[in-house]
């Protein structure tokens, strides 16, 4: 099988986006071997499919989970092949999640804007030993930890392990936050595919951390934060209204990258 694909970077999320249809059953199969490719460096994949609600595309992640990066890079993936020269907003279905979300595109610049799912709700967690947040957002659990040294490995492996059982969900991240620093360093794990990556920056995190920052300030308003990550700066934007959160958008910029025809 000919197998075409897109290496996407945003912020150092290095992602992969599949054009070749492929069976679903397929997917973890295809990524697993994709990522195994060092000179990709690829942290993520997802597979491009018909849309089947009212988005202009559709993406399906690897895990089937949600991922604001991925969503990001079918937004650029689109705009570029559309050959549009103007920023424009468009609606983009991304897996993890039941409705197309509004991402805004400058192809010129790479500047890309999505609009995130509100958290469902964040509760109070031990972490480590410590006290932390657990933000569910639909398609991920992310927790918010604020310890001075990252735990080994295997450890933060089982953490995660634990947090997709306990609440059912595809995917689940610890988000090292350095309140004072403004720095993350994001840990994912997919169920499905049993892996953790310690990825060089997350938007679902980001929206995360957004969310958990903005009502903590206990004000309304419009909450900016940039969050600087390993592989780059994600801009979040959260509004507050009346104690809620009404609104939360992440961006950056997003790097389109070559194309790859494989034989598989």
């Amino acid at each position: 099988m000919k197998l075409t694909f897109q290496r996407l970077d945003p912020a150092g999320n290095i992602t992969l986006l599949v054009m070749t249809p492929v069976p679903k059953e397929d997917y973890q199969t295809i990524a697993a071997r994709l990522l195994a490719i060092p000179e990709l460096d690829a942290e993520q994949v997802g597979f491009l499919v018909p849309p089947r609600q009212d988005g202009v595309i559709r993406l399906e992640m690897m895990g089937g989970e949600f991922c604001g990066n991925a969503l990001r890079c079918a937004g650029l993936y689109y705009a570029a092949s559309q050959g549009f020269r103007r920023s424009r907003t468009f609606p983009v279905e991304i897996s993890g999640y039941d409705a197309p979300l509004p991402v805004q595109v400058n192809p010129l610049t790479g500047q890309v804007t999505a609009e995130m799912p509100l958290p469902k709700e964040i509760l109070p967690c031990e972490l480590f030993g410590q006290p932390a947040k657990a933000v569910r957002i639909p398609g991920i659990l992310h927790t918010i930890s604020q310890v001075e040294t990252q735990p080994p490995e295997e450890e933060v492996r089982q953490a995660l392990r634990k947090l997709t059982e306990t609440y059912d969900v595809p995917a689940a991240g610890i988000m090292f936050w350095q309140f004072r620093k403004r720095t993350m360093k994001p840990a994912v794990y997919v169920r499905d595919t049993d892996s953790l990556y310690y990825e060089r920056s997350c938007a679902s995190g980001s929206t995360a951390v957004a969310a958990w920052s903005a009502l903590n300030a206990r004000k309304d308003g419009q909450h900016k934060l940039d969050i600087r990550q390993p592989g780059g700066v994600i801009s979040t934007t959260a509004a507050v209204q009346n104690g809620k959160l009404q609104r939360i958008t992440i961006g950056g910029k997003v790097d389109l990258g070559p194309v790859y025809d494989i034989e598989f």
